[in-house]
């Protein structure tokens, strides 16, 4: 092929056989790929590329072709430990995907053997809308009062007062999130093989975390994320997801032109 490919991840070579009957290869069980092209392998020694045709235009950032780009990893997570590749990954043609892949061959081999068997899964915490302020005020008799003798003063006299309130429920909230982070994180880090610590999206939200866990421990995993939003379910919410393939675990970027240093 002498047309981009747009690469999704990267398997095993040598694949397992469909479990449904038994074939080889088993893309068609993956769906359609990005722009409706058809998934396909490119074998190169003892591992393969997930690719479809990428066509000359830009792959678009679009909720669709993200989504898409995610599911075929998570189908092919039923057949084989699989390394994703961060959306919009593109080959110029497929010698440059089979030098790559050679280039960086045992590096590849590494990444699989640190996450066969596992799966990732992600959980965001999130205090109740508007929640937590009150109540660390309410709870402090002195920002109570403080909070009380301001609502009576007009704002042109009380600025500097009003800024160090500001400062202080901010340092309560921060003691706050970091007290309840530690309290969940000590029910779930011992279930987990590795954890990575992920952007909070607001201020309401406490933490956003991703676990890699060993398959066999995925049940007790839940259960655990199950107790935990009931013991916390007054004021906190929580939204669990996975398995999904396991992207904060690997870091693979490709290299056309030369090969990459650690991973590919």
């Amino acid at each position: 092929m002498t047309e981009p490919l747009y690469v999704y991840g990267v398997v095993p070579g040598a694949l397992p056989p469909n479990p449904t009957d038994g074939t080889r290869p088993w893309t068609c069980d993956l769906g359609v790929g990005i722009g409706g092209m058809a998934v396909s392998f490119i074998a190169v020694e003892d591992l393969a590329a997930l690719v479809s045709v990428a066509g000359g235009e830009p792959i678009a950032r679009s909720r669709r072709n993200m989504l898409t780009h995610t599911s075929i990893l998570e189908r092919a997570m039923k057949f084989a430990t699989v390394l994703p590749l961060r959306f919009g990954t593109v080959a110029p043609d497929v010698s440059a995907l089979q030098a790559c892949i050679m280039a960086n061959r045992s590096a590849f081999h590494a990444a699989l053997r640190s996450i066969d068997g596992r799966v990732e899964l992600g959980l965001k915490a999130s205090w109740r809308k508007g929640g937590v302020f009150n109540d660390i005020v309410e709870r402090d008799q002195s920002l109570r009062q403080m909070r009380d003798r301001l609502r009576t003063r007009p704002a042109g006299e009380t600025y500097y007062e009003r800024i160090e309130l500001g400062r202080r429920v901010e340092a309560a909230v921060a003691e706050r999130r970091a007290a309840e982070t530690a309290a969940i994180m000590a029910e779930l880090l011992p279930l987990a093989e590795r954890e990575a610590e992920l952007r909070n999206h607001d201020e309401d939200m406490i933490f956003n975390r991703a676990f890699l866990v060993k398959r066999p421990v995925e049940p007790a995993f839940d259960e655990a994320v199950a107790r935990v939003a009931e013991r916390f379910s007054e004021r906190l919410e929580f939204r669990y997801v996975g398995p999904v393939p396991p992207f904060n675990f690997v870091n693979l970027q490709a290299g056309w032109m030369v090969s990459a240093s650690g991973s590919a």
